[in-house]
């Protein structure tokens, strides 16, 4: 027989073909599923930037239209730098009107406040001493290098609340050109009110929760004072910077609705999916096996079949034709098979049958096709052979081994065969020229044991 090439070893294996279309059905449905899924965060993700962004940028545009009013106070104090009490109630008051979100307006000459709108409430900050205070010293130090406006906040107010607040150092200008640090002057804005009008809260807006942090105006470095400081922490939260006038915050938004991720149950759905699939080609593989095997098999040897025979037989021909390599063909007939049938049965015959395809298999070589092509007809073809002693060696141990008693039902079973041989030659034109010439040969045999005494 010829050696199994690699694709035939596959295909003897239909539980392997099985594995490998499970691991193949498992792949395509775990990347469906990871696909759908990667494009339902990316619609979500790109919502959630829309929202954000919008967010953003009314929290920007709100911060910086109230806190450039603040602006004001410095033109004031340049123009009339003997201004009263009163007319900061005018400037003040004015401002106020234009944003009610201001809580106050001082003015701290020399760093100390000195005046402040309204009064009423804010008592306590009169006098207040920046350079001596531990939550505002830095932010005033900040503003006296930097000589710009400086954001502050949120943080505790002095005259209660929170606030924040915008610090705008007032440079006067020496009579040489060189400027002269006044002071500052300080805007505390009720933030709550702009947060909301951006949409922001402390819960959840729109499904969106969000969370600020940048104290000061320190960006990522300052610390959170709006939301929950875990939104930072959490790699599915965007994270967007928000320009203040001075500095900078940062902005986390997330998607309330928890993102769904794979679980447990998909991935064993799949597992199961897979595994139908691997089966349903395990058992089409087998019964194409078996139908293939049907086809090309003697059902009840396991031999080659006719039809095989031709198909495989014809290129072993070929090839001896065109290489010039012995071949030779042996047509066994088992004798008076049919009084066995008649006279044990059928199961007694079949069991000889299988017998000599097992003898048949046992005596030749590998590389040999055998088949039984007819009731009680073998064909054995045998490349590389021709007549001499090691052709005479086979049949000798074929006879032998097939010329025996078989035990019975009553009594032993005798058998005996007939070969007949032919050998291919130049002269010999085609595969059924060959099996004609053996068949030929084969009854010559069995008329000569008949002829044979006893």
């Amino acid at each position: 027989m010829k050696p199994q090439r690699p694709l035939d070893t596959l295909r003897a294996l239909p539980l392997l073909e099985g594995v490998l279309a499970t691991c193949l059905v498992w792949g395509l449905l775990y990347s469906f599923v990871w696909l759908e899924h990667e494009r339902r965060l990316q619609a979500e993700r790109a919502v959630l930037q829309a929202e954000a962004a919008t967010v953003r940028s009314r929290l920007e545009s709100e911060l910086n239209a109230t806190l450039s009013l603040s602006l004001g106070l410095s033109t004031f104090v340049l123009a009339k730098p003997d201004f009263s009490e009163d007319d900061l109630k005018q400037v003040a008051a004015s401002l106020i009107r234009l944003q009610p979100a201001i809580r106050s307006v001082a003015l701290a000459p020399g760093n100390v406040i000195r005046m402040v709108y309204p009064r009423d409430g804010n008592e306590k900050a009169l006098g207040l001493r920046y350079l001596d205070t531990p939550g505002q010293r830095d932010a005033v130090l900040r503003l006296m290098r930097e000589q710009r406006p400086v954001t502050a906040g949120p943080i505790e107010l002095a005259q209660g609340g929170v606030g924040i607040i915008n610090r705008i150092p007032i440079l006067l200008t020496r009579p040489d050109g060189s400027p002269q640090y006044w002071g500052l002057a300080a805007v505390a804005i009720d933030p709550l009110p702009i947060f909301e009008r951006a949409g922001i809260r402390e819960g959840v807006e729109n499904g969106v929760r969000y969370a600020l942090r940048g104290r000061d105006g320190l960006g990522e470095q300052g610390a959170v004072f709006l939301g929950d400081a875990a939104l930072f922490r959490d790699p599915d939260a965007l994270r967007m910077d928000v320009v203040i006038p001075g500095g900078r915050w940062q902005l986390a938004a997330l998607t309330a609705a928890p993102v769904v991720r794979h679980g447990a149950w998909v991935q064993a759905l799949l597992a199961v999916l897979a595994g139908l699939a691997g089966a349903l080609v395990t058992y089409t593989v087998s019964v194409h096996r078996r139908i293939r095997s049907m086809a090309l098999h003697d059902n009840l040897t396991g031999l080659a079949n006719r039809y095989q025979f031709t198909l495989r037989g014809q290129d072993l021909f070929a090839l001896a034709r065109r290489t010039g390599c012995h071949l030779t063909l042996l047509n066994i007939d088992i004798d008076d098979f049919k009084s066995i049938n008649d006279n044990y049965g059928h199961a007694a015959g079949d069991a000889v049958l299988v017998y000599v395809a097992n003898t048949l298999r046992a005596c030749c070589r590998e590389s040999d096709l055998l088949a039984r092509v007819g009731g009680d007809e073998f064909v054995v073809l045998l490349p590389d052979t021709s007549a001499g002693p090691s052709l005479e060696a086979l049949l000798r141990r074929l006879r032998a081994a097939i010329d025996v008693n078989l035990p019975g039902s009553d009594d032993a079973i005798r058998l005996s065969i007939s070969i007949g041989v032919a050998t291919c030659s130049y002269s010999t034109p085609s595969l059924d020229t060959l099996m004609q010439k053996a068949d030929e040969a084969m009854y010559r045999a069995k008329e000569e044991r008949s002829a044979q005494p006893g």
